[in-house]
């Protein structure tokens, strides 16, 4: 395909450095786009530019703390939730946790709450925050035991029921590729 600025040269595929602004900085990530051979002009297809935008998303966020959409996606499927169960789980749109996973950046707030839902040691992180806070001192509780008290071990579905760890319902799903059925 000739390219589309100088009219002379051809335009390739390549792996390139992108340069972009998002919410005000500067940010340069490498992402496929078609390169002229003759003056360097670069222009992304709409899958390209959709890989581009989250690239470059997630460089934000990384700067910034924040989870990525690989994260995020992570976070879900280790609980092993649809996109509408993770949403109502996060107290969140459907949509907001899809144009999220698509490149959307998360604010903070919601950023926080996805690790308190779906982080246990940032949740345990904000008790002991919260404790310091009220002035409450609690004996350092050391980890968590998992046990499962099943009559059946082997009838136990994995996927669907939702196991207890010290009283606690874990969510259906969590374990999986953690803890596999004995």
């Amino acid at each position: 395909m000739k390219c589309y600025s100088c009219g002379k040269g051809k335009l390739n595929p390549k792996t390139t450095e992108i340069a972009g602004e998002v919410r005000g900085e500067k940010f340069s990530v490498f992402s496929e786009a078609s390169v002229c051979d003759g003056c360097g002009f670069q222009v992304l297809s709409d899958a390209q530019s959709d890989a581009y935008t989250v690239a470059i998303s997630n460089a934000y966020r990384e700067q910034h703390g924040l989870l990525t959409s690989m994260e995020l996606k992570a976070a879900r499927d280790r609980l092993g939730m649809s996109l509408r169960r993770f949403a109502e789980f996060v107290g969140v749109g459907v949509a907001s946790v899809k144009r999220w996973e698509a490149g959307l950046i998360q604010d903070e707030a919601h950023d926080q709450l996805i690790r308190l839902r779906t982080d246990l040691y940032a949740a345990r992180q904000n008790v002991r925050e919260l404790e310091a806070r009220f002035g409450i001192l609690s004996p350092r509780v050391p980890p968590v035991e998992m046990s499962y008290r099943l009559r059946r071990p082997e009838v136990f579905d994995w996927e669907s029921e939702s196991p207890s760890v010290s009283g606690v319902s874990i969510a259906p799903g969590f374990f999986r590729g953690y803890c596999p059925p004995a």
